[in-house]
């Protein structure tokens, strides 16, 4: 393999590629997110004059997930991203290399698997994907994370097969994956769960102050555990958060004072400073240990917090409340005050309209349904 004609630099993470386990994954991810290779592997393609069956299936792995498509480093995958399309890839290849019998591979190079992908070998792991118990609760995937998962796999063989990898062009033997509206979970969140959520937590300086931000500003956790104290501004009597958002949108969060005062119970209980300055460059939340949130952890946190309340409602949900959910939340509550479609996608950063109408949606119909009109009719003071 091309490792060794690297003289060595990747020699950890091949011992852990011949260990084949996917309990080597996490140590995977946190090794090839690194791209400082990225170059000297592009060096040794343009030796073998784009031959890159030379590679393995690893390789190819690293090499499609830190491709560059524009200059502006801001404009490629994310950090985060790019973990994402390592796991569900590395999953992938850990699975078809522990359990090949399943897909019907005839191919004894566990390290080029995805080199001899045939048609049958697609439809078989489609199959399994719709079927397998892995999904939340021992039940199998949801609609929109088999889409997701598709999407991840597709993406990276339509590029090994683009650039000669994969002599099949298998990306194009996958049945659709889409999700429609009746696929996606029911995320809605009303005032008064909210105010439930909220009061729950009311002695709690550090969710207290988690809920209430996104609840108020439908931000993303993504976007919060990115932000720094230079962030946040003050402008003629109003707080602003200012954030990065998907595909590198930058908007502003509207910050209450009362939200404000929020964050300053925060990092007063986190033991740091409480002062906004322009140049500080540091989290405005942070671990207890003083760092940034992880994505993953944040929202995890966020869950255990939620599930740990045992509120009523929660039992009445046809999905478990999550950080997200309080996004949605934001989107139903800001209709309830009466503010328009068109600014409430504005609010929540999102690119379509369509995309706000499908948080509303279920909202929206049970609204404005036509048996309201009932209420006050003879037949319903008759019953």
């Amino acid at each position: 393999m091309i490792f060794h004609t690297m003289g060595g630099i990747m020699s950890n993470l091949v011992n852990s590629i011949n260990n084949i386990s996917s309990n080597n994954v996490p140590r995977l991810i946190d090794k090839m997110s690194d791209e400082s290779l990225v170059s000297s592997y592009l060096n040794i393609a343009d030796k073998l004059e784009h031959d890159y069956t030379a590679f393995s299936d690893v390789e190819m792995i690293y090499i499609f997930v830190h491709d560059e498509k524009d200059q502006d480093k801001s404009k490629n995958r994310t950090i985060d991203t790019k973990r994402e399309y390592l796991r569900e890839l590395l999953n992938v290849y850990f699975l078809f290399v522990e359990k090949g019998d399943l897909f019907d591979f005839t191919s004894n190079d566990a390290k080029k698997l995805f080199n001899s992908l045939n048609r049958r070998n697609i439809r078989l792991f489609q199959e399994w994907l719709r079927e397998t118990p892995s999904g939340k609760g021992g039940k199998p995937y949801s609609v929109a994370t088999i889409s997701r998962k598709t999407g991840i796999f597709k993406s990276f063989l339509s590029f090994a097969h683009k650039i000669g990898y994969v002599k099949d062009p298998v990306h194009t033997y996958f049945k659709s994956a889409s999700v429609n509206h009746k696929d996606r979970p029911n995320r809605d969140l009303n005032s008064t769960e909210a105010l439930q959520l909220i009061s729950y937590y009311k002695d709690h300086p550090i969710l207290h102050c988690l809920f209430s931000i996104l609840l108020t500003t439908g931000a993303r956790v993504r976007e919060l555990c990115q932000a720094k104290v230079k962030d946040l501004s003050y402008d003629e009597g109003v707080y602003w958060l200012n954030v990065l958002g998907k595909g590198g949108e930058k908007r502003d969060l509207l910050i209450h004072p009362n939200v404000f005062d929020t964050i300053t119970r925060f990092r007063q209980r986190r033991g740091i400073d409480t002062l906004i300055s322009p140049s500080d460059d540091s989290p405005l939340l942070t671990t207890a240990n003083g760092k940034p949130y992880t994505y993953k952890y944040l929202s995890n946190y966020i869950g255990k917090s939620i599930d740990r309340t045992d509120l009523p409602f929660l039992n009445y949900k046809e999905q478990t409340v999550r950080a997200h959910t309080l996004r949605h939340g934001f989107a139903i509550i800001s209709a309830e005050q009466g503010e328009d479609v068109f600014r409430i996608m504005q609010a929540l950063g999102h690119k379509k309209i369509e995309t706000t109408f499908i948080y509303l949606e279920r909202h929206a119909t049970r609204r404005n349904h036509v048996g309201h009109a009932w209420k006050n009719s003879t037949i319903m003071e008759s019953i």
